[in-house]
């Protein structure tokens, strides 16, 4: 293996960690609902996108719904067995 020929200074250090950074996040609001939304991607709470709709929320309200009043519909024993 290779060992470093001297130690390296504190500013050689730091000038190389100078791209170690992270960038800021380019948001926007909608302009339908008005809540933050990402650039270039649909609104996450109404589904519009530049003016228009391009996500049908009323069918993810629908999936949500379902999920959350799905029962179990087998009928087997839940407790533990005894061994």
């Amino acid at each position: 293996m290779s060992v470093p020929a001297s130690k390296k200074s504190s500013s050689a250090a730091r000038r190389r960690r100078s791209h170690m950074h992270l960038d800021p996040v380019n948001t926007g609001l909608c302009e339908q609902c008005k809540k933050p939304v990402l650039s270039h991607r649909a609104c996450g709470s109404c589904g519009f996108y530049k003016g228009r709709q391009v996500v049908d929320q009323s069918r993810d309200v629908k999936r949500t719904m379902k999920k959350a009043t799905h029962t179990q519909d087998h009928d087997h024993d839940h407790e533990a067995s005894e061994a």
